[in-house]
């Protein structure tokens, strides 16, 4: 038994709304690691530069095409999927942008991975640098011959 195609605009009208959440999902992340990283170099003391800025807005653009051609692919898999409910009676099949949901995922993956990620080797720095400093500075105590008592 097929089915008219204006019985199936509300799933379809899902998968928009869906892909679109997937969108701002991918904004959600990309923001996550700016404030993340905002926070990191005000607690260091650091200046926040525009340069690093364009480079969020230029991941985020690249970010974005991806998901534009993830998208484009899953279109033609649901208009494929619609055929096949309305003309062949197959209503079993799902209209689901698997594509642009999988890109999704890996790109907060990436994001959740880049603001831990940032955060150890920059901590792990200012321990290297602290080290540093604490050994030069015992160093010119025993050249020095000065002992400390507690």
């Amino acid at each position: 038994m097929t089915e008219h195609i204006t019985e199936q605009l509300p799933a379809l009208m899902l998968a928009i709304a869906f892909t679109v959440g997937e969108y701002l999902l991918v904004l959600c992340a990309v923001l996550a690691d700016l404030a993340s990283g905002l926070r990191k170099a005000r607690r260091r003391g650091e200046a926040r530069r525009s340069k690093a800025l364009r480079r969020t807005v230029e991941k985020l653009a690249t970010y974005y095409n991806a998901l534009v051609a993830l998208t484009i692919i899953d279109a033609m898999q649901m208009a494929a999927v619609l055929y096949l409910r309305v003309a062949c009676g197959y209503a079993d099949l799902p209209l689901l942008p698997a594509m642009t949901l999988f890109g999704s995922i890996g790109i907060a993956i990436i994001e959740v991975k880049s603001i831990y990620e940032k955060a150890d080797e920059k901590e792990q720095r200012g321990i290297e640098d602290a080290a540093h400093t604490l050994a030069q500075c015992l160093k010119i105590l025993k050249d020095n011959n000065i002992t400390l008592k507690p």
